[in-house]
């Protein structure tokens, strides 16, 4: 089900155009209308999955569009969720510009593309492109950010960066631009899906270099970051464990994390109830935008896929969501108890401001309950 909402100006000729509601993974497709003295063009940017096509289509009818008018698509690599709605441009004007690097070309081209419709960014020695109407856009590659082709686009005019995966965050939010709030799943994204740490911060160094400045940085999901905000997350991903590092860091210690998860649920389970445990862990299970944090066999978790105290506070905080305040309480004093058993950090979700730490050493005592 999409948001019923319409196209938002993010800057004179730039325009977001959708996003869908009830995903941890939002997805977000722009429009970029360059005007000169006697000419138009319409560009889309990341155009989706054929789920938003029909939003998109309002969106652009909303703004006096339509497809059969878009001239340019630029794909940042060929994802599903970023390329498929190309072969539906071409649809409609069979003689669009789909620009990508050769790479991903070699990949979306199974959409039904020809090469006819292929300008390859490859080809552009200074990566910059000049439009018929004055206006100069630069391509910036960002390789095995998350794939070997991706490559930003930089629209000098309006100062918007559009990254693609790169910046992309996992959420819940209504808001459209990024606070600190979305942090959390901003790392978590980059922890599921950039595959090198390396590549990771040449990408940011690229970033950091601009010329001018970026003052929007719009991702294809989650929020759009602006402002101090881009600089302070560039310095917070700089340094994120992602991809095979961080995979072998986990390693040495998620067993422990294994079982005082088993322990946490185990002891809500015992006093909340079976139906509690299985809903809760039904609906963290039941959204599908994002592959599962915990693999769970028989009831018991056999595996954590991410760093594992943020993975435990993602799953708490699942289990907390929508609960009566009995429950809630429950919660937080099973968490509070192997916290203390196993030398885990405390989550600050789960202490109230005037909790002393005597009061916390207390649950090590189950009849204290």
């Amino acid at each position: 089900m999409l948001k019923e909402i319409n196209a938002v100006q993010l800057a004179d000729g730039v325009y977001w155009l959708g996003i869908l509601q009830d995903k941890r993974l939002e997805i977000n497709t722009y429009l970029r209308i360059f005007k000169g003295k006697d000419k138009t063009v319409n560009m889309v940017i990341d155009p989706g999955p054929p789920v938003v096509f029909d939003k998109l289509r309002d969106n652009l009818s909303a703004l006096r569009k339509d497809p059969k008018n878009v001239h340019f698509i630029f794909l940042n690599h060929q994802d599903p969720d970023v390329s498929t709605n190309s072969m539906y441009f071409k649809k409609y004007n069979p003689n669009v510009k789909v620009i990508c690097s050769e790479d991903t070309w070699r990949l979306v081209n199974f959409l039904g593309l020809n090469v006819t419709n292929f300008i390859d960014i490859d080809k552009f020695k200074s990566l910059r492109g000049r439009l018929s109407t004055g206006h100069t856009i630069r391509f910036i590659p960002t390789p095995f950010c998350h794939f070997r082709g991706a490559v930003m686009l930089f629209d000098e005019e309006s100062r918007i960066l559009f990254t693609g995966d790169l910046f992309g965050g996992i959420t819940h939010s209504d808001g459209l631009y990024a606070t600190s709030v979305n942090w959390h799943g901003i790392r978590t994204f980059h922890q599921l899906y950039m595959p090198d740490q390396e590549a990771l911060q040449n990408a940011l160094d690229q970033i950091k270099n601009l010329d001018p400045k970026p003052e929007i940085i719009a991702p294809q999901h989650g929020a759009l970051i602006k402002g101090d905000l881009i600089d302070e997350l560039i310095e917070k991903l700089y340094d994120l464990p992602v991809g095979w590092s961080l995979l072998k860091s986990l390693v040495k210690n998620k067993d422990f994390y294994i079982e005082a998860v088993n322990e946490i649920i185990d002891d809500i389970r015992k006093r909340a109830g079976d139906d509690m445990i299985e809903m809760a862990l039904r609906k963290i299970e039941s959204d599908g935008s994002f592959p599962n944090i915990f693999e769970f066999k028989n009831d018991k978790v056999i595996d954590i896929k991410l760093d594992p105290g943020k993975s435990m506070k993602m799953l708490i905080d699942a289990l907390q969501e929508d609960q009566p305040k009995e429950t809630m309480e429950i919660i937080r004093n099973a968490v509070l108890k192997a916290a203390v058993e196993w030398n885990l950090p405390l989550f600050e979700s789960l202490i109230n401001e005037n909790t002393t730490p005597s009061e916390l050493l207390v649950i090590e005592n189950e009849d204290s309950y």
